[in-house]
């Protein structure tokens, strides 16, 4: 890849977003004003100029789509050698299958169907409410899921962050609590388990953390206003002693409030 080339139509915005010498960059910028392009370049330049090595460079986004299309940029660039891009789960639940191996634990199934597990915990434990109760809990075990907040812990930060949910906080939370423990009993996980584990694992073993950090050495996020409290952690564990970072995002374009993101995450990311 010719690194003057990588650059040569960008406008002087763009050309300085992609060429900045900071490795901790956040990129905010409105729709249209090509932040994919800034950043599938970014990647591109540094490689092309040995800033950053394509083996050790994740690309993260929030949609299988999104990540099809930064993988096709890239490689539309020139680009021939491999970077991981992918979305938050795909990424870490390949981390976490590796883990398992690594540790010799029992691979879990990953339930893709929250509805249809939280139907087989009301079942199993006598809960009323049919497909109201679902609906509740699956919005309610999302917006903590996201948070990291757990079952037991759910009742009290719902209550200060002034939750509200159809039928209360008590019933939300006794769904939340049996869909916990069918989980434990079935040995499955969830989609939001994956960053969960990982996270967990990573921040009781030093080992596993300065594994991940050494793999995925420069990081970079598309759509960032889209991340959730838990996938910040997740940005934060990997930038932790190297700061390669770099975020691309507009705030007024966040789509994902309802699963926990959390724009201000973005706003706020020059005094975080």
């Amino acid at each position: 890849m010719d690194a003057d080339a990588l650059i040569a139509d960008l406008d002087p915005d763009q050309r300085d977003a992609v060429t900045t010498e900071s490795r901790l960059v956040a990129v905010i910028a409105g729709a249209g004003s090509g932040k994919t392009r800034v950043l599938t370049r970014r990647i591109a330049h540094r490689i092309a100029t040995g800033d950053a090595d394509a083996r050790h460079t994740l690309a993260l986004t929030f949609t299988r789509e999104a990540a099809g299309e930064l993988r096709r940029r890239l490689h539309r660039l020139g680009l021939r050698d491999h970077v991981e891009a992918g979305t938050f789960h795909s990424v870490m639940l390949s981390v976490l299958r590796q883990r398992w191996t690594d540790t010799e634990r029992r691979p879990k199934t990953i339930v893709p169907d929250r509805g249809r597990l939280l139907r087989d915990a009301q079942r199993e434990d006598g809960v009323g409410g049919g497909r109201q109760l679902v609906e509740v809990g699956n919005e309610e075990i999302s917006w903590a899921m996201a948070r990291g907040i757990s079952a037991d812990r759910y009742p009290a930060v719902a209550r200060r962050e002034g939750r509200r949910p159809l039928g209360g906080v008590e019933a939300a939370a006794a769904t939340y609590e049996s869909y916990a423990r069918l989980k434990r009993k079935r040995g499955v996980i969830d989609f939001d388990d994956v960053l969960l584990d990982v996270l967990d694992d990573a921040e009781r073993d030093g080992e596993f953390a300065d594994m991940l950090r050494w793999r995925f050495r420069h990081l970079l996020v598309d759509e960032a206003q889209d991340l959730n409290p838990v996938q910040h952690r997740l940005v934060d564990l990997l930038r932790h002693g190297r700061d390669d970072v770099f975020l691309v995002g507009d705030p007024a374009q966040a789509v994902y409030g309802f699963n926990g993101a959390d724009p201000s995450l973005l706003v706020e990311v020059e005094s975080r």
